[in-house]
Protein backbone atom coordinates (compact mmCIF):
# COMPACT_ATOMS: atom_id res chain seq x y z
CA UNK A 1 0.00 0.00 0.00
CA UNK A 2 0.97 3.71 -0.21
CA UNK A 3 2.75 5.72 2.27
CA UNK A 4 1.08 8.31 4.09
CA UNK A 5 2.91 11.17 2.25
CA UNK A 6 2.15 9.85 -1.18
CA UNK A 7 -1.41 9.77 0.44
CA UNK A 8 -1.09 13.02 1.30
CA UNK A 9 -0.51 14.43 -1.88
CA UNK A 10 -2.53 11.98 -3.73
CA UNK A 11 0.33 10.46 -6.11
CA UNK A 12 -0.46 6.79 -5.56
CA UNK A 13 -3.04 6.64 -7.73
CA UNK A 14 -3.68 9.57 -9.46
CA UNK A 15 -7.58 10.35 -8.68
CA UNK A 16 -9.45 12.88 -6.93
CA UNK A 17 -12.08 10.37 -5.16
CA UNK A 18 -10.97 7.65 -2.40
CA UNK A 19 -12.98 4.35 -1.94
CA UNK A 20 -14.36 4.17 1.79
CA UNK A 21 -10.96 2.03 2.71
CA UNK A 22 -8.73 4.61 1.04
CA UNK A 23 -10.07 7.13 3.13
CA UNK A 24 -9.96 5.52 6.24
CA UNK A 25 -6.48 4.92 5.44
CA UNK A 26 -6.03 8.56 4.50
CA UNK A 27 -7.85 9.67 8.26
CA UNK A 28 -6.41 7.04 9.96
CA UNK A 29 -9.69 6.21 11.01
CA UNK A 30 -11.55 2.56 11.45
CA UNK A 31 -13.44 1.93 8.04
CA UNK A 32 -16.73 1.79 10.36
CA UNK A 33 -16.07 4.80 11.90
CA UNK A 34 -15.77 6.46 7.91
CA UNK A 35 -19.12 4.85 7.36
CA UNK A 36 -20.71 5.93 10.50
CA UNK A 37 -19.26 9.82 9.84
CA UNK A 38 -20.85 9.92 5.85
CA UNK A 39 -23.72 8.27 7.30
CA UNK A 40 -24.68 11.14 9.90
CA UNK A 41 -23.19 13.60 7.68
CA UNK A 42 -20.44 14.37 9.49
CA UNK A 43 -17.40 13.61 7.12
CA UNK A 44 -17.74 14.89 3.36
CA UNK A 45 -18.74 12.50 0.88
CA UNK A 46 -20.19 11.65 -2.48
CA UNK A 47 -22.34 9.31 -4.25
CA UNK A 48 -21.56 7.67 -7.51
CA UNK A 49 -24.01 5.64 -8.86
CA UNK A 50 -24.63 3.63 -5.67
CA UNK A 51 -20.56 3.64 -4.59
CA UNK A 52 -19.47 6.00 -1.79
CA UNK A 53 -16.70 8.36 -2.75
CA UNK A 54 -14.84 11.00 -0.48
CA UNK A 55 -12.96 13.58 -2.50
CA UNK A 56 -9.73 14.14 -1.41
CA UNK A 57 -9.52 18.22 -1.01
CA UNK A 58 -13.10 17.86 1.08
CA UNK A 59 -11.43 15.75 3.48
CA UNK A 60 -8.18 18.00 3.36
CA UNK A 61 -10.53 20.98 4.29
CA UNK A 62 -12.14 19.18 7.03
CA UNK A 63 -8.60 17.97 8.70
CA UNK A 64 -8.18 21.75 9.00
CA UNK A 65 -11.63 22.53 10.08
CA UNK A 66 -11.32 20.34 12.60
CA UNK A 67 -7.86 20.64 13.85
CA UNK A 68 -7.57 22.21 17.32
CA UNK A 69 -4.89 24.76 17.86
CA UNK A 70 -2.40 25.22 20.47
CA UNK A 71 -3.08 28.34 22.86
CA UNK A 72 0.79 29.09 22.58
Amino acid sequence: MASLSQMRSNEFVGKRLLTPKEAAEYLGLQLDTVYKKSRLRELPSVKVGRALRFDVVALNRYVEQHTIKNLE
